[in-house]
Order: C-alpha cells, then structure tokens, then sequence
C-alpha cells in the first residue's frame, strides 16, 4: 500500500473511531515536515504518527497501484498503552484484507529496540512505519 492511501485509509478510520477526535492528516494539522501521517486527539491529549513507506520492488508510482489482498491473518491480541495500542486496534479491527501483519515497536523483545509505532506490512509486500512523534 502505498503512502497517500495508507494515510487516507488510516484517517478514514480514525474520523470515524468514537475514542478519536480531531483527526486530521500531518499536513493539514500544520506539520510541514513529514508528508505524511496523522495527527488525532486522544483522550484530550495530540497523538501524531508519521507514515514512512517501504515500497514494493520496482513499484513505479506513475502507474496505477495494483491492491493486492490475502486471507485475513489473526493479528497479535495483545496492545501497547496509548496511542500506538490505539494505532494498532484501530488497524487490526478494520478488517483489510491487504494488512498481513502489524508489529508493535514497543513490546519488542529487545529494550533497545524498542520505540513508539508500527510496522504495518501487506500482502503485496509493502510495508508503513508508524512512527509516533
């Protein structure tokens, strides 16, 4: 999945999560320098994630994307605390059959790996960090 649809994708979800207010892309919340992620409240409190995206091999985005879906794939029940925990539900209960797995950074087995956000990766290969600011 590329960038711009993830991050539509993911703001479409968070403007319709009851537990999320004031969602809005990174740009539209006034953050000139990451192109693309979302900003949200939760809890009274600003959340922002920026969208990195490891594209596919050869991806040329002059052409249409080409969706590539799979089987559902039961995701990790367990959640961080805060924001990246919301991230993560947010994404795994939408039920995207492009989503084949979500790694939380911050239940990583090494301490010093661990950060805030995600690895969001597809079927087709591609993957989104999630990193939150």
């Amino acid at each position: 999945m590329r960038p711009a649809r993830f991050q539509d994708f993911a703001l479409q979800l968070a403007q319709t999560d009851p537990n999320a207010g004031a969602a809005a892309t990174l740009k539209d919340a006034g953050d000139k320098k990451h192109p693309y992620g979302l900003a949200v409240k939760l809890g009274g409190r600003d959340a922002r994630f920026q969208f990195i995206a490891y594209s596919v091999p050869g991806d040329n985005f002059d052409v249409p994307e080409t969706v590539v879906e799979g089987d559902l794939v039961p995701l990790d029940e367990r959640r961080a605390e805060g924001p990246e925990g919301w991230l993560m539900g947010l994404l795994a209960d939408s039920g995207s059959r492009e989503i084949a797995t979500i790694e939380q950074w911050s239940l990583r087995e090494d301490p010093a790996d661990r950060r805030n956000g995600l690895t969001v990766e597809f079927h087709d290969g591609s993957k989104i960090y999630a990193r939150a600011l």
